[in-house]
């Protein structure tokens, strides 16, 4: 086999040389018949070590050429560094036995080449600069000729050819110049604008020697340039050159859609104060901390089956920060799985960057390394738009427009109130980073795409990068207006094996396993299961692992238990049961399925979580009782004892204690009752709970809801009012008028109320925020209302005429309850009751043993065994795939039965129909669940097929609404 050596050397790193030789290592991999050796930055000293080192039959240099001056190298500090014709001449004569063909891919390098053809039987040189992209396609048709057994003669042909063929279907207008040029001081002048075609450009010399004696004694170097081909070429040559050259168009498109993602953008630079200066750092700082400090760290830390060492590949050799080498991303098989897709032929239509890829393959890793960078550049420049990473799942909930959802997302997600983040969105100073699109329920994909594409419509300038699972993208009828697309592909034996070595510890079972059994190699070679495998299967045997992985249906299954175990298994013992922690996860990851969610949030949880109908009528029936006595009981006392302070002034002593207490308590009691049927019925009849995180004004968000919510508080008030109104005052009978300001006032407390929210972003975000800060908003508005409105009560109470001491006693009376109900219904209006709706849910999960009661704590200690990830206030699985299998686990686990901790252990001894023991209880995987219920007691999914429990509406695997037939 033939051995080439491919040498690079670049100091004044103007050339791309890492992806040109990267481009020309995939094509004469491909032909399959060459050795190949690599030199790379190459220091002038380090020529001959390579040439002895390697001792190949052809060199291919790959550089910057000087004219008569050489070839420029560099030196061992880095900077550049001529080796002149001379010394090339002598160095390339000292392995002349060896060396049969030189190319170089340099500027007018064919000065070179005359003089080292007289030691080496043929040198191809560029007699101008030739454009980057012929000068691959000559590399590519020259090496297919001598793969094919060709002589050099005719595959120097076949390389000219090849850029002809090029030529043809690409007109020089459309071509990218660039071009192979050196400007070097004092001794070469501005090169002149190439006039040869470029298949003209390469110029090949073959040594005198090989020529009879009279040519030889002519002292002129025999030169070969293209001759116009005397007929067509083969069209299996045509059709290989023009696969070639798509190809290529197809790498240079995906790396520069990648490389400039986020440019076309940064035109669109915001002039900014010192405020709007502040909260674009603290989003920016949000993103990080969430996605990469709380996401992409984690996933990378400590696995390097999924951080690959990218430099051993030879496509990938300086640094990789920044382009798209970065990513574990083949362009060339990428290629191949798209080239005959729709897909391929819609690349270009667009500025959306399309990332697809298998479940595992790492598609957000991808994308979340894109952001990572577009993070650090807006760190250095606040003014260039702001990278946010957001999962599409959450798009099928309401189906809203995409600014409506963003609003939105932006709220929830990172606190950014509408009025930052809606100016944000319409002056495209967004770079919108989309996961998930086959996340989306399947029947609103289509929709959801041609929802994207109305807003890119409408925001040409906003950059979008949207990530799928290339099935479910490739069966969608919409398809995004795309600027190209990567589809991650599996990795190679190579990359599985180079990978497990550098994970250390006792894989050595795993391995042998892998290189014995093909189908195993090829169930590794996606980078999740590849990292779960190096976690889950340290120290086994190969026995162990066949017995365990030889049933395919079962695989992923036990790989994923495995991976739990050692997982629970890791850090100190924690306080948290495993059958427990399996359960909430398991319930967790249901919920998460059936809602459409990625993120969890603990204040996000909302009554449609309850299993049944009957739970949530409990639900409703508890805050309502919980609210309407809590409220009731503490108005009514405070007006029944101010009621009876009053009436013992008015008539004494001598009318009895017990009728003062009757009075007050009678008083008391109308209006508690009044009171606390208002106040339940607000919290009870709620069908969401509406955390209020945030407090500022704002007329946009009032205008919206204000009547609506205007009608609501004034029939609240006039409730109040009633209730009030019945009390005995200093005129005997009901005040309509004043039942009417009541009505009144909640009208306009409620309806003003409707444009409260933030206007600041918040900087910290911590778990249950929004709870926390409905609690603090609550206190707030309750105390500032009830105490004003009690003071302007009071006021009012002066002007009726009546004498000191009747005010008196009607403004620490009267005017206290008037005060007290407005600010405990507005507490409860404002945050209040979102508080008691939140806890009252978190009592029944946990009494149904389908959540801790510290739930934060729990989901922390998830986050540090690496099966849920912190995001920020929010917490995601470790993979979807993690997820998907959490979710499932219902299926084959055992339940775990509704009892008290303490009583556990003795019920899983004593009960005949539970094999478990206690002290085993977490390998629960392999035992078959007893039926809880009877087949026909249970509903089938018709989606997925998978039974349900019979009271239950949405299906626990797939999460769609269960059909309940009669």
């Amino acid at each position: 086999m033939p051995k080439i050596l491919i040498l690079s050397s670049n100091p004044r790193r103007d050339l791309d040389l890492n992806r040109e030789i990267a481009d020309l290592t995939s094509a004469l991999q491909r032909l399959g018949t060459f050795e190949l050796r690599f030199g790379f930055e190459v220091r002038s000293q380090e020529l001959q070590e390579l040439l002895a080192e390697h001792s190949p039959r052809i060199v291919h240099f790959c550089g910057h050429g000087a004219g008569e001056q050489g070839l420029l190298f560099q030196d061992e500090n880095g900077r550049e560094q001529l080796i002149s014709t001379e010394i090339l001449t002598r160095i390339f004569k000292t392995f002349s036995d060896e060396i049969n063909c030189l190319v170089l891919n340099a500027c007018d390098s064919d000065r070179q080449a005359e003089a080292i053809v007289e030691n080496v039987n043929y040198v191809i040189g560029m007699s101008q600069p030739i454009l980057d992209k012929a000068a691959l396609l000559f590399s590519v048709g020259f090496y297919k000729g001598l793969a094919a057994g060709k002589l050099i003669e005719q595959a120097y042909e076949m390389g000219c050819i090849a850029i002809q063929i090029w030529s043809e279907t690409n007109s020089q207008s459309t071509q990218s110049r660039q071009y192979r040029k050196l400007e070097y001081a004092g001794k070469v002048g501005q090169p002149v604008q190439p006039d040869l075609a470029e298949y003209l450009k390469p110029v090949l010399l073959k040594k005198s020697e090989l020529f009879p004696s009279n040519v030889a004694a002519s002292g002129s170097v025999p030169k070969f340039p293209p001759l116009p081909a005397a007929s067509k070429p083969p069209q299996e040559f045509v059709e290989y050159v023009q696969q070639e050259a798509e190809r290529k168009e197809y790498k240079d498109n995906a790396r520069a859609a990648y490389d400039n993602f986020g440019q076309f953008s940064a035109q669109n630079v915001a002039s900014l104060t010192k405020s709007e200066y502040e909260q674009r750092k603290i989003v920016l700082k949000k993103v990080k901390s969430f996605w990469i400090e709380g996401f992409l760290k984690p996933s990378l830390q400590g696995d390097a089956a999924i951080s690959l060492d990218m430099k051993a590949r030879p496509d990938a050799i300086a640094d990789l920060s920044q382009g798209i080498e970065a990513l574990s991303v083949e362009l060339d098989t990428s290629y191949e799985k798209l080239r005959d897709t729709q897909i391929y032929e819609e690349i270009g239509q667009g500025r959306t960057l399309l990332i697809l890829g298998s479940p595992g393959a790492g598609k957000t890793i991808a994308l979340l390394q894109l952001a990572q960078r577009l993070i650090e550049r807006g760190e250095q420049n606040l003014s260039l738009p702001m990278p946010v990473v957001f999962n599409l799942s959450s798009w099928a909930k309401d189906q809203n427009s995409i600014v409506d959802w963003l609003i939105d997302e932006l709220v929830e997600k990172y606190q950014i109130p509408k009025s930052l983040s809606e100016p944000w969105i319409k002056q495209q100073q967004l770079i919108l980073l989309l996961d998930g699109l086959d996340e989306v329920k399947e029947d609103h994909r289509n929709d959801c795409v041609r929802a994207l594409n109305k807003f890119i419509g409408l925001f040409p300038q906003t950059e979008v990068a949207v990530c799928s699972r290339v099935r479910d993208y490739e069966a969608l009828t919409e398809r995004l207006q795309i600027s190209s697309a990567l589809c991650l592909q599996p990795l190679s034996p190579e990359q599985v094996y180079q990978s497990l070595d550098s994970v250390g510890g006792s894989l050595a079972g795993l391995k042998t396993l892998l290189k014995r059994n093909a189908e195993l190699e090829q169930f590794a070679q996606t980078p999740l299961i590849l990292n779960f495998m190096s976690v889950a299967y340290q120290g086994w045997s190969v026995k162990k692992l066949m017995d365990e992985l030889h049933s395919k249906e079962k695989r992923n299954q036990h790989l994923f238990d495995t991976y739990i175990e050692r997982r629970l298994e890791r850090g100190t013992t924690s306080e948290f049961n495993k059958k427990h922690v399996l359960r909430w996860l398991n319930w967790l990851a249901s919920q998460m399925v059936q809602e459409k969610q990625t993120i969890f949030l603990i204040e996000k949880m909302q009554p449609t979580w309850l299993q049944n109908q009957s739970e949530e009528i409990a639900y409703r029936i508890r805050n309502f009782m919980i609210v309407g006595l809590s409220v009731g009981l503490s108005f009514g006392l405070s007006v029944g004892l101010n009621d009876a302070l009053i009436l013992l002034q008015d008539v004494g002593l001598s009318a009895g204690v017990k009728i003062v207490l009757i009075a007050g308590v009678k008083t008391g009691l109308i209006a508690g009752v009044g009171i606390g049927l208002i106040a339940g019925l607000i919290a009870g009849l709620s069908k969401e709970i509406l955390p209020l995180e945030k407090l500022s004004w704002s007329w946009q968000r009032a205008k919206s809801r204000l009547m609506p919510e205007f009608f609501t508080g004034f029939i609240c008030g006039l409730g109040v009012g009633l209730g009030v109104g019945l009390l005995p005052r200093l005129d005997p009978g009901l005040d309509f008028r004043q039942i009417f300001i009541y009505g009144l006032s909640f009208g306009v407390i409620f309806g003003l109320g409707s444009g409260l929210g933030g206007t600041e972003v918040e900087q910290q975000t911590v778990s249950n925020q929004g709870i926390h800060n409905s609690r603090n908003n609550c206190l707030i508005i309750g105390l500032g209302i009830g105490l004003s409105s009690g003071l302007i009560d009071g006021l009012s109470y002066l002007k009726t005429g009546v004498d000191l001491s009747s005010y008196l006693h009607g403004l620490i009376g009267y005017s206290l309850c008037f005060g007290l109900s407005f600010g405990l219904i507005a507490g409860l209006k404002y945050g209040g009751a979102a508080c008691i709706q939140h806890f009252t849910l978190r009592q029944m999960l946990h009494k149904k043993n389908r959540i801790p009661w510290n739930y934060a704590k729990f989901l922390d200690f998830a986050s540090d065994r690496l099966l849920m990830k912190k995001v920020g206030g929010g917490y995601v699985f470790f993979h979807r795939m993690l997820l998907e299998h959490f979710a499932q686990m219902d299926r084959y686990r055992v339940p775990v039965p509704v009892i008290p901790e303490s009583t556990s252990q003795s019920i899983a001894k004593t009960n005949p129909r539970t094999n478990v023991d206690s002290s085993n209880a977490g390998n629960i995987s392999n035992t078959a669940p007893p039926p809880s219920n009877p087949v026909q007691n249970r509903i089938a999914c018709s989606n997925c097929s998978h039974n349900n429990s019979s009271d239950s509406k949405f299906c626990t695997k797939c999460g769609r609404q269960l059909i309940k037939h009669p």
